[in-house]
């Protein structure tokens, strides 16, 4: 599963993290089927706000590994800092589920990116109903991010469709 936005509240970082820990606890996934990348871009790092989610983020991200790392497996990757763009391509490449999560967005171009990158028409797009992407990318699995149920459901849809399904999703 991958994740990648600026570190700001609207992203909906935590609601996403919430979901994939419950889905741990529940059983439903393993840290030796799935794992999250999580990409944080940093973002007005001086502001208190941003500071307090920052922490936020970090120590779920940390109760999360400690409850369900393995010594050959982390449940949650998590990177705070920007990288180049041949980089996140090959993120994106790697990624067979891109999750976007914002609380209210704009266009969310990481969306569009994910989708443009995989040639192969392999991976699933799973997309906030807030992110203006959402009226353009129809065949994404589409979620509420406050629904936490509803987004663990799309997230195990997501892991498990079929490469028949993906292609159709994917192509159009």
């Amino acid at each position: 599963l991958f994740g990648v936005d600026r570190l700001d509240y609207t992203k909906g970082i935590q609601h996403r993290m919430k979901a994939f820990g419950e889905l741990l606890a529940e059983g439903r996934l393993s840290v030796e089927d799935v794992t999250l990348v999580q990409v944080a871009s940093p973002s007005r790092e001086r502001v208190g706000a941003y500071m307090e989610l920052r922490d936020e983020i970090e120590l779920t991200v940390g109760r999360i590994n400690g409850d369900h790392d393995t010594m050959d497996h982390t449940a949650i990757r998590y990177l705070h800092q920007a990288y180049p763009r041949e980089e996140m391509v090959a993120l994106y490449l790697a990624a067979d589920v891109m999750l976007v999560t914002a609380l209210r967005d704009g266009m969310n171009l990481v969306a569009k990116e994910y989708v443009a990158s995989r040639l192969d028409n392999r991976g699933v797009l799973v997309l906030s109903e807030f992110a203006g992407a959402a009226d353009e990318l129809g065949t994404a699995l589409r979620i509420n991010p406050h629904d936490i149920d509803g987004l663990k459901d799309a997230i195990m849809r997501a892991v498990t469709m079929s490469p028949a399904e993906q292609g159709r999703r994917m192509r159009a």
